[in-house]
């Protein structure tokens, strides 16, 4: 019964920290101080116009499995507007970004 116990509490341990399912926690219109708070220091960052990019590399999706993906979290004035799996690209009109999810 405690090696029951002590399998459920570690993977309790892991699910909290894969990157893919702190993104569940997250928001549209945070600010980036709440992003960091919730997912750490990002790996990447970077600026166009009025977009700002956070990059979480080579994270875990979720604590119940090995598969890692690169995360964005895309912010326009400073306010979260999309954040997920994928690559940061120009949307069709080119007007502003979007994320793209990766295609397997």
């Amino acid at each position: 019964m405690r090696k029951v116990i002590v399998a459920g509490v570690v993977s309790l341990l892991l699910a909290g920290c894969a990157t893919g399912e702190k993104m569940r926690r997250l928001d549209a219109g945070m600010d980036r101080q709440a992003v960091e708070k919730q997912l750490g220091r990002p790996d990447g960052f970077s600026e166009e116009d009025r977009y700002q990019v956070l990059t979480y590399k080579n994270r875990l999706m979720s604590g119940w499995s090995w598969d890692r993906a690169d995360y964005q979290v895309l912010l326009k004035d400073g306010r979260v507007v999309q954040y997920g799996p994928g690559v940061v690209r120009q949307n069709q009109a080119h007007t502003g970004l979007v994320i793209v999810a990766p295609v397997r």
